[in-house]
């Protein structure tokens, strides 16, 4: 089961696309297009456009992935979300 760890607000669905593309890129995501049309995920992460909530959303989706694992990954996050 994913745990949300981030929301990044947006304006619109080309600012989601922007952020959803720099996350795949920073962070080796591919796309995952069985689950939603903008949805970017590796091993341990998953990132997806929320239109409703207006919010990108960002996902632990790997079990094993421990709270200092997150801590340390939201610490090294870019300033630029």
């Amino acid at each position: 089961m994913a745990t949300e760890i981030k929301r990044i607000p947006v304006g619109d669905q080309m600012e989601a696309v922007t952020i959803i593309n720099r996350l795949s890129q920073q962070y080796d995501m591919q796309p995952d297009t069985t689950r939603h049309q903008l949805h970017v995920a590796n091993e341990q992460y998953a990132a997806y456009y929320d239109a409703e909530e207006q919010v990108v959303k960002l996902e632990v989706i790997h079990p094993g992935v421990t709270k200092e694992e997150i801590e340390e990954f939201l610490m090294g996050f870019p300033p630029f979300f």
